[in-house]
Protein backbone atom coordinates (compact mmCIF):
# COMPACT_ATOMS: atom_id res chain seq x y z
CA UNK A 1 0.00 0.00 0.00
CA UNK A 2 2.80 2.39 0.96
CA UNK A 3 4.55 1.67 -2.34
CA UNK A 4 1.38 2.55 -4.22
CA UNK A 5 1.06 5.82 -2.28
CA UNK A 6 4.70 6.69 -2.99
CA UNK A 7 4.26 5.83 -6.67
CA UNK A 8 1.15 8.00 -6.82
CA UNK A 9 2.98 10.94 -5.21
CA UNK A 10 5.93 10.57 -7.59
CA UNK A 11 3.60 10.33 -10.59
CA UNK A 12 1.72 13.43 -9.45
CA UNK A 13 4.97 15.34 -8.93
CA UNK A 14 6.32 14.33 -12.34
CA UNK A 15 3.00 15.16 -13.94
CA UNK A 16 3.00 18.55 -12.22
CA UNK A 17 6.49 19.33 -13.49
CA UNK A 18 5.61 18.24 -17.02
CA UNK A 19 2.48 20.38 -16.97
CA UNK A 20 4.40 23.36 -15.53
CA UNK A 21 7.05 23.03 -18.23
CA UNK A 22 4.37 22.71 -20.90
CA UNK A 23 2.64 25.88 -19.63
CA UNK A 24 5.97 27.71 -19.44
CA UNK A 25 6.78 26.62 -23.00
CA UNK A 26 3.49 28.04 -24.29
CA UNK A 27 4.13 31.37 -22.55
CA UNK A 28 7.73 31.52 -23.73
CA UNK A 29 6.62 30.69 -27.27
CA UNK A 30 4.38 33.76 -27.33
CA UNK A 31 7.25 36.01 -26.25
CA UNK A 32 9.77 34.42 -28.65
CA UNK A 33 7.40 34.61 -31.63
CA UNK A 34 6.70 38.26 -30.89
CA UNK A 35 10.41 39.09 -30.62
CA UNK A 36 11.28 37.16 -33.79
CA UNK A 37 8.51 38.97 -35.65
CA UNK A 38 9.90 42.34 -34.54
CA UNK A 39 13.44 41.25 -35.47
CA UNK A 40 12.30 40.13 -38.92
CA UNK A 41 10.68 43.48 -39.68
CA UNK A 42 13.80 45.33 -38.58
CA UNK A 43 16.49 43.13 -40.16
CA UNK A 44 14.89 41.94 -43.38
CA UNK A 45 15.37 38.25 -42.55
CA UNK A 46 12.84 35.67 -41.42
CA UNK A 47 13.80 33.43 -38.49
CA UNK A 48 11.85 30.23 -37.86
CA UNK A 49 12.34 27.18 -35.63
CA UNK A 50 11.08 23.61 -35.55
CA UNK A 51 10.78 23.14 -31.78
CA UNK A 52 10.76 25.11 -28.52
CA UNK A 53 10.86 24.00 -24.89
CA UNK A 54 11.12 25.63 -21.48
CA UNK A 55 12.02 24.50 -17.97
CA UNK A 56 10.58 26.16 -14.87
CA UNK A 57 13.34 24.79 -12.63
CA UNK A 58 16.31 26.20 -14.55
CA UNK A 59 14.44 29.23 -15.97
CA UNK A 60 15.68 28.11 -19.36
CA UNK A 61 14.39 28.11 -22.91
CA UNK A 62 15.67 26.17 -25.91
CA UNK A 63 15.00 26.57 -29.63
CA UNK A 64 16.05 23.92 -32.12
CA UNK A 65 16.04 23.52 -35.89
CA UNK A 66 16.46 27.25 -36.52
CA UNK A 67 16.37 28.56 -40.07
CA UNK A 68 17.37 32.05 -41.18
CA UNK A 69 16.14 33.04 -44.63
CA UNK A 70 15.39 36.10 -46.71
CA UNK A 71 12.16 37.89 -45.89
CA UNK A 72 10.76 36.72 -49.24
CA UNK A 73 11.39 33.15 -48.13
CA UNK A 74 13.19 32.13 -51.32
CA UNK A 75 16.74 31.80 -49.96
CA UNK A 76 18.10 30.13 -46.85
CA UNK A 77 20.93 32.23 -45.39
CA UNK A 78 21.96 30.14 -42.40
CA UNK A 79 20.91 27.33 -40.08
CA UNK A 80 21.42 26.82 -36.33
CA UNK A 81 21.04 23.51 -34.52
CA UNK A 82 20.14 24.93 -31.10
CA UNK A 83 19.90 28.13 -29.07
CA UNK A 84 19.55 27.88 -25.29
CA UNK A 85 18.92 30.78 -22.93
CA UNK A 86 19.16 30.24 -19.17
CA UNK A 87 18.37 32.45 -16.18
CA UNK A 88 16.31 35.03 -18.07
CA UNK A 89 13.69 36.82 -15.97
CA UNK A 90 11.20 39.45 -17.11
CA UNK A 91 10.73 41.31 -13.83
CA UNK A 92 14.03 40.84 -11.97
CA UNK A 93 17.80 40.99 -12.36
CA UNK A 94 18.97 37.35 -12.33
CA UNK A 95 22.26 36.37 -10.67
CA UNK A 96 23.21 34.36 -13.76
CA UNK A 97 22.16 34.40 -17.39
CA UNK A 98 23.57 32.30 -20.19
CA UNK A 99 23.34 32.06 -23.97
CA UNK A 100 24.52 29.07 -26.00
CA UNK A 101 24.29 28.82 -29.77
CA UNK A 102 25.27 25.50 -31.33
CA UNK A 103 26.38 24.94 -34.90
CA UNK A 104 25.63 28.18 -36.74
CA UNK A 105 26.42 27.63 -40.41
CA UNK A 106 25.89 29.64 -43.58
CA UNK A 107 24.02 27.79 -46.30
CA UNK A 108 25.74 26.53 -49.47
CA UNK A 109 23.46 28.81 -51.47
CA UNK A 110 24.61 31.84 -49.51
CA UNK A 111 28.28 30.82 -49.72
CA UNK A 112 28.05 30.43 -53.49
CA UNK A 113 27.15 34.11 -53.79
CA UNK A 114 30.22 35.38 -51.92
CA UNK A 115 32.84 37.23 -54.00
CA UNK A 116 36.02 35.43 -55.03
CA UNK A 117 37.98 37.58 -52.55
CA UNK A 118 35.97 36.21 -49.60
CA UNK A 119 37.60 33.80 -47.19
CA UNK A 120 35.51 30.72 -47.94
CA UNK A 121 37.15 28.51 -45.29
CA UNK A 122 36.21 30.95 -42.53
CA UNK A 123 32.73 31.52 -43.95
CA UNK A 124 32.02 27.84 -44.53
CA UNK A 125 32.91 26.57 -41.08
CA UNK A 126 30.38 26.19 -38.25
CA UNK A 127 30.31 28.44 -35.20
CA UNK A 128 29.51 27.83 -31.56
CA UNK A 129 28.87 30.72 -29.17
CA UNK A 130 28.72 30.51 -25.38
CA UNK A 131 28.24 33.63 -23.25
CA UNK A 132 27.27 34.29 -19.66
CA UNK A 133 26.70 37.17 -17.26
CA UNK A 134 27.03 36.72 -13.50
CA UNK A 135 25.82 39.50 -11.18
CA UNK A 136 26.30 39.81 -7.44
CA UNK A 137 23.53 42.01 -6.04
CA UNK A 138 25.27 42.54 -2.69
CA UNK A 139 28.62 43.71 -4.06
CA UNK A 140 27.42 45.16 -7.36
CA UNK A 141 30.13 43.19 -9.19
CA UNK A 142 29.44 41.45 -12.47
CA UNK A 143 31.40 39.17 -14.78
CA UNK A 144 30.82 38.77 -18.51
CA UNK A 145 32.28 35.84 -20.43
CA UNK A 146 32.17 35.15 -24.17
CA UNK A 147 33.54 32.19 -26.10
CA UNK A 148 33.26 32.09 -29.90
CA UNK A 149 34.59 29.01 -31.67
CA UNK A 150 35.01 28.80 -35.41
CA UNK A 151 35.36 25.03 -35.68
CA UNK A 152 38.76 23.86 -36.94
CA UNK A 153 39.88 27.49 -37.29
CA UNK A 154 40.07 29.47 -34.04
CA UNK A 155 38.78 29.62 -30.48
CA UNK A 156 38.32 33.15 -29.08
CA UNK A 157 37.65 33.87 -25.40
CA UNK A 158 36.86 37.22 -23.80
CA UNK A 159 36.23 37.97 -20.12
CA UNK A 160 35.28 41.27 -18.53
CA UNK A 161 35.01 41.99 -14.82
CA UNK A 162 33.07 45.06 -13.64
CA UNK A 163 32.35 46.71 -10.29
CA UNK A 164 29.54 49.13 -9.40
CA UNK A 165 27.35 47.63 -12.12
CA UNK A 166 23.99 47.78 -10.30
CA UNK A 167 22.88 50.93 -12.13
CA UNK A 168 23.62 49.28 -15.48
CA UNK A 169 21.68 46.14 -14.56
CA UNK A 170 18.69 48.18 -13.40
CA UNK A 171 18.78 50.33 -16.54
CA UNK A 172 18.92 47.21 -18.75
CA UNK A 173 15.95 45.70 -16.90
CA UNK A 174 13.97 48.92 -17.21
CA UNK A 175 14.63 49.12 -20.94
CA UNK A 176 13.69 45.46 -21.44
CA UNK A 177 10.42 45.97 -19.57
CA UNK A 178 9.61 49.06 -21.64
CA UNK A 179 10.21 47.14 -24.87
CA UNK A 180 8.02 44.27 -23.69
CA UNK A 181 5.28 46.71 -22.68
CA UNK A 182 5.43 48.24 -26.18
CA UNK A 183 4.22 44.85 -27.44
CA UNK A 184 6.37 44.95 -30.56
CA UNK A 185 5.54 48.56 -31.45
CA UNK A 186 8.39 50.97 -32.10
CA UNK A 187 9.21 53.22 -29.14
CA UNK A 188 8.66 56.95 -29.47
CA UNK A 189 11.65 59.26 -29.92
CA UNK A 190 11.20 60.52 -26.36
CA UNK A 191 11.24 56.96 -25.00
CA UNK A 192 14.36 56.13 -27.00
CA UNK A 193 16.13 59.24 -25.70
CA UNK A 194 15.15 58.36 -22.13
CA UNK A 195 16.61 54.88 -22.59
CA UNK A 196 19.85 56.28 -24.01
CA UNK A 197 20.10 58.71 -21.09
CA UNK A 198 19.62 55.89 -18.56
CA UNK A 199 22.29 53.76 -20.20
CA UNK A 200 24.81 56.61 -20.45
CA UNK A 201 24.29 57.51 -16.77
CA UNK A 202 24.72 53.86 -15.78
CA UNK A 203 27.82 53.42 -17.94
CA UNK A 204 29.45 56.44 -16.31
CA UNK A 205 29.26 54.68 -12.92
CA UNK A 206 30.88 51.43 -14.07
CA UNK A 207 34.28 50.48 -12.73
CA UNK A 208 36.15 48.11 -15.05
CA UNK A 209 38.32 45.72 -13.05
CA UNK A 210 39.65 43.05 -15.38
CA UNK A 211 39.88 42.30 -19.09
CA UNK A 212 41.10 39.07 -20.68
CA UNK A 213 41.39 38.09 -24.34
CA UNK A 214 42.70 34.82 -25.70
CA UNK A 215 42.89 33.57 -29.28
CA UNK A 216 43.84 29.95 -29.91
CA UNK A 217 44.41 28.07 -33.13
CA UNK A 218 41.82 25.30 -33.56
CA UNK A 219 43.60 23.57 -36.42
CA UNK A 220 43.60 25.72 -39.54
CA UNK A 221 44.00 29.33 -38.38
CA UNK A 222 47.26 29.70 -40.28
CA UNK A 223 45.70 28.30 -43.46
CA UNK A 224 42.79 30.72 -43.18
CA UNK A 225 45.11 33.70 -42.64
CA UNK A 226 47.28 32.65 -45.59
CA UNK A 227 44.18 32.39 -47.78
CA UNK A 228 43.05 35.86 -46.72
CA UNK A 229 46.51 37.33 -47.36
CA UNK A 230 46.75 35.64 -50.76
CA UNK A 231 43.50 37.34 -51.81
CA UNK A 232 45.17 40.64 -50.89
CA UNK A 233 48.31 39.78 -52.85
CA UNK A 234 50.35 39.23 -49.68
CA UNK A 235 52.35 36.45 -48.00
CA UNK A 236 52.87 35.62 -44.33
CA UNK A 237 56.28 37.34 -44.50
CA UNK A 238 54.57 40.47 -45.84
CA UNK A 239 52.06 40.24 -43.00
CA UNK A 240 54.80 40.07 -40.36
CA UNK A 241 56.51 43.11 -41.88
CA UNK A 242 53.24 45.09 -41.87
CA UNK A 243 52.64 44.19 -38.23
CA UNK A 244 56.16 45.30 -37.30
CA UNK A 245 55.64 48.63 -39.10
CA UNK A 246 52.32 49.20 -37.35
CA UNK A 247 53.94 48.56 -33.96
CA UNK A 248 56.61 51.13 -34.75
CA UNK A 249 54.00 53.76 -35.59
CA UNK A 250 51.92 53.00 -32.49
CA UNK A 251 54.47 52.13 -29.78
CA UNK A 252 53.44 49.56 -27.18
CA UNK A 253 55.22 48.02 -24.22
CA UNK A 254 58.09 45.63 -24.94
CA UNK A 255 56.06 42.68 -23.60
CA UNK A 256 53.07 43.45 -25.83
CA UNK A 257 55.34 44.12 -28.83
CA UNK A 258 56.95 40.69 -28.45
CA UNK A 259 53.61 38.94 -27.92
CA UNK A 260 52.04 40.42 -31.06
CA UNK A 261 55.09 39.69 -33.23
CA UNK A 262 55.27 36.11 -31.96
CA UNK A 263 51.59 35.58 -32.70
CA UNK A 264 51.91 37.10 -36.18
CA UNK A 265 54.74 34.64 -36.83
CA UNK A 266 53.29 31.48 -35.27
CA UNK A 267 49.51 32.11 -35.43
CA UNK A 268 49.08 29.65 -32.59
CA UNK A 269 48.06 31.61 -29.50
CA UNK A 270 47.68 35.17 -28.26
CA UNK A 271 46.87 35.95 -24.63
CA UNK A 272 46.24 39.44 -23.20
CA UNK A 273 45.05 40.45 -19.74
CA UNK A 274 44.73 43.64 -17.71
CA UNK A 275 43.90 44.32 -14.05
CA UNK A 276 42.59 47.85 -13.64
CA UNK A 277 42.87 50.04 -10.50
CA UNK A 278 40.01 49.73 -8.02
CA UNK A 279 37.70 52.63 -7.25
CA UNK A 280 38.08 54.33 -10.65
CA UNK A 281 35.21 54.78 -13.10
CA UNK A 282 35.51 54.00 -16.79
CA UNK A 283 35.79 57.71 -17.55
CA UNK A 284 38.60 58.19 -15.02
CA UNK A 285 40.53 55.22 -16.40
CA UNK A 286 40.09 56.47 -19.97
CA UNK A 287 41.43 59.89 -18.96
CA UNK A 288 44.48 58.30 -17.33
CA UNK A 289 45.08 56.08 -20.37
CA UNK A 290 44.96 59.11 -22.69
CA UNK A 291 47.60 60.82 -20.53
CA UNK A 292 49.88 57.77 -20.82
CA UNK A 293 49.46 57.05 -24.53
CA UNK A 294 52.98 58.25 -25.30
CA UNK A 295 54.45 56.24 -22.42
CA UNK A 296 53.78 52.57 -23.28
CA UNK A 297 55.71 51.06 -20.37
CA UNK A 298 53.98 53.32 -17.82
CA UNK A 299 50.62 52.56 -19.41
CA UNK A 300 51.30 48.82 -19.19
CA UNK A 301 52.08 49.22 -15.49
CA UNK A 302 48.94 51.29 -14.87
CA UNK A 303 46.65 48.60 -16.27
CA UNK A 304 48.84 45.66 -15.11
CA UNK A 305 49.07 44.39 -18.69
CA UNK A 306 50.25 40.84 -19.31
CA UNK A 307 50.78 39.53 -22.84
CA UNK A 308 52.14 36.44 -24.56
CA UNK A 309 52.05 35.11 -28.10
CA UNK A 310 53.08 32.00 -29.99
Amino acid sequence: MKKLVIAAVVAAAVGGVVYANYTATQEVKKVVDKQLSALSSQSGVDITYSDISASVFSSSMQLSGINVQSIEGDETIATIDNIEVTGYEVDAIPPHTGFVMTNFRFSDEFLSQLPDSANNKLAATSYNVNSSLDYNKESGDSKFALNVKANEVADVRFNLGLANSTALMEASLSISQAQNAANGAELTLEQQLQQQSKMMAAMSQLEPRSIELEINDDGELKTVVESFLKAQGMTLDDFEQVVAMQLQQAPVSAELDTAIKNFASGLSKLSLSARLPEGKSMMQINQQIMMLVGQPEELAKFINLKASGE
